[in-house]
């Protein structure tokens, strides 16, 4: 297709070699999938470890710094928060890198920023450079929280897509759980060695790129078509592959031409009503899941079972511990349930049960602590909804097409796939700086409304993140990118023409709207 265009297709690059197909498909193994989208999907997902760890392990190496350095709350807080607050603006900074250079070479940056600054924590003596630790930490984090989820939808089968993408949530999950346990089992070897060990899974991910492919639809849109070709025929069968290959060629044919700058200006701001309810709906979903506060109140979890008059420090972080099982758990069953019962629905479960378990740690608090501890526990019912962002969000220029993860309509034909990483990127901004901001407010806010009205204050934001989903949120179980993003173009035409009669709508066509 290329060479029609007078353009000469690239040879595969050497690691390419170990994606070309055999003469008979490779068995497929777990869920249906072949071993190269699992060594895809496991290296992707576990980029998402990174932030887990910090999560968890902050949570109780902050205590141990705040007593070595002295440092009063509003110093806590920034250092705390800082790490997502920098790490939306990485997150937003590595889409365009993403769509530059490719998924991969994205995430290798990504593993050595958030690597470096683990390293740069430390070794901090103070409090100035452990915070230049945090913020290049963030900037790494934040790469990996948009890179990776996005390579999962470029790479991921749609049939398993969910239980994929689920996958970066479990990941976040498991590495909130070992924090928790490297904070309560290395309490007494310091809080360096706790942040330190944060920067081996990077590292670690950092070798496994090596064997990794690049994402087939940036093959495709970079015009090296043979290794897009080989890449798809080692997660497809021959006829799959190639029914895949002429979907994405017809996306790069479509978009090639676009300005990306003029993508990207619009991408906040789309001239189409079915546009601007899935740019609504991505940014939505990546604002919810952290305005209710559930990230902070990880952040927060021995602070909060303190207040409520538990003081022995090896018995706080034991029960962090337990809240850390606890989401893993929910999470694995959630990864579970959204291929059969819809993305939707678990979202409605999931912000149900956040609004749940705030409110019943509001109401802990008002009773003198008593049901303290079945209210953390309820936490895991609320899992991350990253994924239902990563399939919503229109990035486009004619059409503009994220949060997660996988993330925005990737492969929609009026989806511009040279500022795709852009869309994944601002919802990326959204979702950390959201969280950041709470959690550098957290103990202050507490401290101002008292800890009980803070956590109703969540439950309420979570019982509207009800209603705007209900509303707001297309179902995407079992669609196609594509078909998600034409849904709510026909979701579209339906409402004109019941605003300017039946008469003329009829003849319009989702291809014909002036987007």
């Amino acid at each position: 297709m290329a060479a029609r265009r007078g353009v000469a297709e690239a040879p595969p690059p050497a690691e390419s070699a170990a994606f070309e197909p055999a003469d008979k498909p490779p068995p497929r193994t777990l869920f249906g999938l072949r071993p190269a989208v699992l060594l895809c999907a496991s290296a992707a997902a576990s980029a998402s470890f990174a932030l887990g760890y910090d999560v968890g392990v902050m949570s109780g190496a902050k205590r141990l710094v705040q007593r070595e350095l002295q440092l009063p709350t509003p110093r806590l807080e920034l250092l705390v928060g800082s790490l997502n607050l920098v790490s939306g603006l990485g997150g937003l900074a590595s889409g365009a890198l993403a769509d530059g250079v490719g998924r991969r070479r994205a995430a290798a940056a990504a593993c050595l920023a958030t690597a470096s600054g683990a390293l740069l924590m430390a070794g901090a003596r103070a409090y100035a450079p452990l915070l230049a630790g945090r913020l290049v930490t963030g900037v790494g984090v934040g790469a990996c929280f948009h890179v990776a989820p996005l390579y999962l939808s470029e790479v991921a089968p749609r049939h398993v897509r969910g239980v994929l993408v689920s996958s970066f949530d479990l990941f976040i999950n498991v590495g909130i759980l070992a924090g928790f346990v490297a904070a309560w089992a290395l309490r007494g070897a310091g809080w360096r060695l706790m942040l330190g060990l944060g920067g081996v899974p990077p590292a670690l991910l950092l070798l496994a790129l090596v064997r990794l492919p690049e994402s087939p639809r940036h093959l495709v849109a970079t015009r090296r078509e043979r290794e897009a070709r080989a890449v798809l025929r080692a997660i497809y069968s021959d006829e799959e592959a190639e029914a895949t290959f002429e979907l994405l060629q017809e996306d790069a044919r479509t978009h090639r031409a676009l300005p990306s700058r003029a993508s990207a200006r619009r991408v906040l701001c789309p001239p189409a009503g079915a546009q601007r309810a899935l740019v609504i709906a991505g940014l939505g979903v990546a604002f919810f899941q952290q305005a209710t506060g559930v990230e902070a109140a990880v952040y927060y979890t021995p602070e909060t079972l303190e207040a409520a008059g538990i003081d022995d420090e090896a018995m706080l972080l034991l029960a962090t511990v337990g809240v850390g099982l606890i989401k893993v758990v929910f999470i694995i069953i959630s990864a579970f349930l959204v291929e059969s019962h819809g993305r939707v629905p678990l979202l409605l479960l999931s912000s149900a049960g956040i609004a749940f378990s705030q409110a019943l740690i509001g109401l802990s608090f008002t009773l003198g602590g008593s049901c303290l501890f079945m209210a953390f526990f309820s936490i895991g019912s609320g899992p991350c909804s990253m994924m239902v962002a990563a399939e919503c969000f229109p990035l486009q220029e004619r059409c503009n097409t994220q949060l997660h993860a996988a993330l925005w309509p990737a492969h929609s034909p009026r989806a511009s796939p040279q500022v795709r990483g852009m869309g994944m990127g601002i919802a990326t901004l959204v979702n950390r700086v959201t969280s950041g901001t709470i959690a550098l407010c957290f103990l202050s806010l507490s401290s101002a409304l008292t800890p009980a009205v803070t956590y109703y204050l969540f439950a309420t934001i979570a019982v509207g993140a009800c209603f705007f989903i209900s509303s707001r949120v297309p179902e995407t179980k079992g669609k196609a990118l594509e078909e998600i993003e034409r849904e709510m173009v026909e979701r579209h035409l339906s409402s004109v023409a019941v605003k300017v009669g039946a008469t003329a709508a009829p003849q319009l066509q989702p291809s014909q709207l002036p987007i």
